[in-house]
C-alpha cells in the first residue's frame, strides 16, 4: 500500500519561490522568540499556538488514519538532554504529542515511525507525515489552525 506523503507547516505556499524556498521574513525555531519579523516580535504566546497547531494536526492525522503508536528511529540528542526514551522506544498516541512540542523547540531530534504511518521533522519548522489513508478531517484541522498541508515526500526517509 502507497503511503500519503505531506509538509505541514506554518508557510502559505503562495510565498514560495520557483525552486520551493519560503521568500518571507518568518522566525523558524524556539530561540526565536523576543526577535522580531517582518516588523512583528515573536512572543512565547504565540510560539506556544503554533507549536500546540502542530501538536494537534500531528495527532489528528495519526488518529484519523487509526495509528495507535510510532516507534522512535534515528535519535540524535546532541544538547544530552535528559531522556526516557531511547532508540526503539515504542510510543502510544498520548505520548507522541509532548515528543513533537519537544523536538519542535530542538530540544532534541528523530523520527516516529511505524508500519502504517510516519512522523519527520525538518530544520525551520517542517514537519512530515505519511498516512496510508486520507485525512480530510486532519487536513481541515490543519487549515482552521492556520497551518498549510502540501503532498511532499519527506526528505527524511531512512
Amino acid at each position: 500500500m502507497r503511503v500519503l506523503e505531506y509538509r505541514v507547516t506554518k508557510y502559505n505556499p503562495a510565498f514560495r519561490d520557483a525552486r520551493g524556498a519560503f521568500t518571507r521574513d518568518e522566525w523558524t525555531c524556539f530561540r526565536d522568540i523576543g526577535e522580531s519579523f517582518a516588523g512583528v516580535t515573536l512572543n512565547r504566546e504565540e510560539y506556544e499556538r503554533v507549536e500546540r497547531a502542530y501538536v494537534n494536526v500531528a495527532l489528528a492525522f495519526l488518529s484519523e488514519s487509526g495509528v495507535s503508536s510510532l516507534t522512535v528511529e534515528g535519535l540524535e540528542n546532541s544538547r544530552n538532554t535528559q531522556l526516557t526514551i531511547s532508540n526503539g522506544s515504542v510510543l502510544p498516541l498520548e505520548q507522541i504529542g509532548d515528543l513533537t512540542a519537544r523536538v519542535l523547540r530542538e530540544e532534541f531530534w528523530c523520527r516516529l515511525v511505524g508500519v502504517e504511518a510516519f512522523l519527520h521533522f525538518g530544520w525551520d519548522y517542517y514537519m512530515y507525515v505519511g498516512v496510508l489513508t486520507p485525512c480530510p478531517v486532519a487536513q481541515a484541522l490543519s487549515a482552521s489552525l492556520g497551518l498549510f498541508v502540501e503532498d511532499f515526500e519527506s526528505p527524511y526517509r531512512p
